[in-house]
C-alpha cells in the first residue's frame, strides 16, 4: 500500500499534496504581481487565497461502527434513489454528494474493505449538480467488497469546471472506512452505491463533511 493510503487522519497534512504546485504558482504570481502593480497584486493575492483555501484538506475523526456508511466527500445530498448500479450490476440505493469549489475536494472510502473492481470512464463535463452527470460525465468507479461480502460502490465524477479525477488505490488493495482514496479538482460529485436493504440516514439538500457525515447503515 502506498505511503499516501497509509497515512492516518492524524498525519495528514492540512494541504493536500495535489495543490502545492497550484499554491506555490499563485503565490509567486502575486508577488511578481504587487511589485508591478499594487491593485494586480490584489487581485492575485484573493486568487491565491482561493486557491489555497481549496485545496485545504483538514484530519477528521471517523465515527466507530461496522454497519457505517461514512460520507466520502464534503457538499451537499442531491440524491437518494434506487437505481442501477452498473459496476456492481445490480439494484442499489444511490446517494450523491455534489461539491461545490468552496467544499474540500479529497476523497475518503466510504466502507473499510477489498478494492474489488475499478472502472474509469471517459465522458463530459456538464454540471455535477445534474442527475445526468452519473452517466455522462467523465468518472471512476471503485466496487469494494466489505468483509461480509456486501459489496459499496463509490463513483468519482467530473463536473463542470473539474478536469482531474485522482485515483490512488488499485484491485486487490485492502483499506479501512475513512482511508483517502482519491481528490477532484474544482468541482464534481462522488456516487455512493449501497444495497437495497441500506438505511440512508440523510436525506436532498443536506449538507455533508468527508469521514464525520454517516449517510447510511448497512444491516
Amino acid at each position: 500500500m502506498s505511503n499516501q493510503l497509509q497515512r492516518t487522519n492524524q498525519q495528514r497534512p492540512i494541504l493536500a499534496r495535489e495543490g502545492w504546485p497550484f499554491i506555490v504558482l499563485a503565490l509567486i504570481l502575486t508577488i511578481i504581481a504587487a511589485f508591478i502593480n499594487g491593485y494586480l497584486g490584489l487581485v492575485l493575492a484573493l486568487v491565491a487565497i482561493f486557491v489555497i483555501q481549496f485545496f485545504r484538506d483538514p484530519a477528521r475523526q471517523a465515527p466507530s461502527g461496522d454497519t457505517l456508511v461514512l460520507s466520502p466527500a464534503d457538499g451537499r445530498i442531491v440524491a437518494v434513489e434506487e437505481v442501477d448500479d452498473l459496476y456492481a450490476r445490480r439494484r442499489a440505493l444511490k446517494i450523491s454528494v455534489f461539491m461545490n469549489v468552496f467544499n474540500v475536494h479529497s476523497n475518503q472510502m466510504p466502507v473499510g474493505g477489498r478494492i474489488s473492481k475499478i472502472e474509469y470512464h471517459q465522458g463530459k463535463f456538464v454540471n455535477a449538480d445534474l442527475d445526468k452527470a452519473s452517466v455522462e460525465n467523465e468518472r471512476n468507479a471503485i466496487v469494494i467488497e466489505r468483509a461480509d461480502g456486501q459489496l459499496v460502490t463509490s463513483v468519482q465524477v467530473a463536473g463542470l469546471v473539474a478536469r482531474r479525477i485522482l485515483c490512488y488505490v488499485t484491485e486487490g488493495e485492502t483499506l479501512q472506512a475513512a482511508a483517502r482514496y482519491g481528490f477532484i479538482r474544482f468541482g464534481s460529485r462522488v456516487d455512493v452505491y449501497l444495497p437495497l436493504h441500506a438505511k440512508p440516514l440523510v436525506a436532498i439538500g443536506d449538507k455533508v463533511s468527508h469521514t464525520t457525515t454517516v449517510l447510511a447503515e448497512l444491516e
